[in-house]
């Protein structure tokens, strides 16, 4: 089962990269961190669990609240509960109209094949196969496999990917799943037509 989904987590990872003065993408920068937070506020969180809360390693439990809370009082706030409070109260998160770049499936031609990537090195490359169905052909990992099937009508770079279930070689149908949930996807291409 997936991790459930925490709509306030990316933010507070984003706030905590932040403060920490950059984004975290290698063991020594979660060693780093694990090592600053102890020094600043007396709290330990190790590398190893915060390798899992930012997707650098598999992850599929929800994280422990004591954890967030530890976080939120790096930032400064008494816990998670008055972190979210916070957010919502400064209006930082609210519904707001973006620029991405975005690939829609209903302008993909049957046999277009997409690379999509998320931190820290995952990537997986689909084969459109019309309506709003892909296949992944190939993938480096992710939890994803050749072979399975997904719907997705658009993806968009430095968004999550959601997909509603995945149908496996097998036949079997999985929960649903998203990829890139703390910084989204940042690898979007639509890949030249072999045939072109």
């Amino acid at each position: 089962m997936g991790t459930p989904f925490i709509p306030e987590l990316a933010e507070l990872l984003r706030q905590v990269e932040e403060k920490f003065g950059h984004r975290l993408s290698t063991t020594t920068d979660f060693e780093l961190l694990s090592f600053v937070m102890e020094r600043e506020i007396g709290e330990l969180i190790s590398a190893s669990t915060l390798k899992r809360l930012w997707g650098y390693v598999s992850y599929s439990s929800t994280p422990r609240i004591a954890t967030l809370d530890t976080l939120s009082r790096y930032l400064g706030h008494k816990n998670f509960k008055s972190f979210r409070q916070a957010l919502k109260d400064s209006g930082a998160v609210v519904s707001n109209f973006f620029s991405s770049k975005t690939v829609e499936a209903s302008s993909l031609k049957d046999g277009a094949r997409l690379l999509l990537g998320w931190a820290p090195n995952r990537l997986i490359r689909l084969k459109f196969l019309g309506g709003t169905t892909f296949e992944v052909e190939s993938v480096e990992n992710a939890k994803l496999r050749p072979g399975d099937r997904f719907k997705a009508s658009e993806f968009i770079l430095g968004a999550p990917l959601f997909i509603s279930s995945v149908r496996r070689s097998d036949g079997t149908v999985t929960p649903p799943y998203v990829a890139a949930k703390a910084e989204g996807l940042n690898v979007l291409e639509v890949l030249p037509n072999d045939k072109d």
